[in-house]
């Protein structure tokens, strides 16, 4: 009996004492993963640049129209470029200036108070997207709507004295070929435009572009953009049937169909790396769920849930931190509320990992969203001016 008993403990003493000696690798840098019985791997981000210690990074920040009057100087001043959000284009190429007959649209409205004081003193870019799906598709589809849009940007950005724009078309479903051909012929004529006057252009896409193109043919948009913001968020969307990371680095138990460092591999293929801004989520989704467990079932549509509110509940005590492995990003269990809920976000710790990742990709920058939403985060803004540090 004593023999059937020692037995056991000994194997769990061994297992424990393996583990203290050879841990599993959580790797700095997420580019290679390796594990005793598969051999290292790595995934190959391409760029055309050998020398990136001599590099300063892009940090890019959208201001939503929303959170104006939430902006900090503290955000202000750690940003290198600030992108309004956002005016929004008819099906005829024309900003959408109204809802109805008596109320402004709310992002032209605060662009009109925009002309009058800009918050930021850092290069400003328009952001523009369509009306909607329906618009997307009249704008793109005509020459002569494709030509009214441009007009329309080019006078908002004499308007404004921007310095750029950020083409922000999201298309629903399947990509007819047409459309990808109508959409890399309104920027190539775009292109011709905003070039003479050495303005910035940037396109916002999906992360899995790079393996499913919809709307856009990246190597024939590569000549005409000077950056692509990968918005590397919302991995698990708010309707998910389980909770889960918004924003993985990785995914090393194959949880995931998508992850950022598979992602950019993909797109890297393609484009210059140097002209990647990695989308940077100032937010995490909320949602109750069935337990705590890791990955539980939900009960609820995931509300945003921004920096701010996620530094309050730490402060509060109501929100319990945990690190999610698989993902190298953060989570958190709530029964404050009088049911269980998850909120899947980035700390510093995985943040950190991000911006590792952008130097060792060598990578152009960040695209943050959204400024406003890192109100009392005390160790967001550091962090995030660390990526321009001189590295030692």
């Amino acid at each position: 009996m004593k023999i059937k008993l020692f037995l056991p403990l000994l194997v769990v003493f061994i297992l424990v004492l393996v583990y203290l000696l050879w841990p599993p690798q959580v790797p700095i840098s997420p580019l290679c993963t390796s594990s005793a019985n598969a051999p290292e791997k790595c995934l190959q981000i391409q760029s055309n640049l050998g020398d990136t210690h001599a590099q300063s990074f892009t940090i890019l920040g959208f201001a939503p129209y929303w959170n104006l009057k939430k902006l900090t100087s503290d955000s202000l001043s750690h940003i290198t470029h600030f992108a309004y959000f956002a005016l929004h284009l008819t099906s005829s190429g024309q900003l959408q200036t109204h809802v109805n007959r008596r109320e402004l649209e709310p992002g032209y409205l605060n662009y009109t108070r925009l002309l009058n004081s800009n918050p930021s003193d850092k290069p400003l870019l328009l952001t523009f997207l369509p009306q909607d799906q329906s618009a997307l598709t009249s704008i793109l589809s005509s020459s002569s709507t494709r030509l009214a849009a441009i007009q329309t940007m080019l006078t908002a950005l004499q308007q404004s004295r921007a310095q750029g724009v950020n083409i922000d078309f999201e298309p629903t479903g399947d990509t007819p070929p047409s459309l990808r051909a109508d959409f890399t012929l309104f920027i190539q004529a775009l292109h011709s435009q905003l070039v003479s006057n050495n303005y910035h252009l940037s396109i916002s896409i999906y992360p899995s572009a790079g393996s499913r193109p919809r709307l856009w043919d990246l190597s024939a948009l590569a000549p005409l953009t000077d950056h692509f913001v990968i918005m590397t968020y919302d991995y698990t969307m708010p309707l998910s049937p389980r909770a889960g990371p918004n924003s993985p680095l990785r995914d090393m138990g194959g949880s995931f169909e998508h992850n950022i460092v598979k992602n950019i591999a993909e797109i890297s293929q393609v484009i210059d790396s140097r002209q990647i801004l990695l989308g940077i989520p100032f937010y995490g989704y909320e949602w109750d769920t069935e337990n705590d467990a890791k990955y539980a079932p939900t009960l609820s549509r995931g509300s945003v849930a921004s920096f701010e509110r996620i530094q309050q509940m730490l402060n509060d005590q109501t929100l319990s931190l945990l690190w999610d492995r698989n993902s190298l990003t953060a989570y958190g269990t709530s029964t404050s509320s009088g049911v269980t809920s998850q909120i899947y976000f980035d700390n510093e710790q995985s943040l950190r990992l991000k911006l590792d990742f952008v130097r060792s990709a060598n990578l152009g920058g960040i695209a943050i969203w959204a400024l406003g939403y890192d109100n009392s985060v005390p160790w967001l803004w550091p962090t995030i001016n660390s990526l321009n540090d001189p590295v030692k």
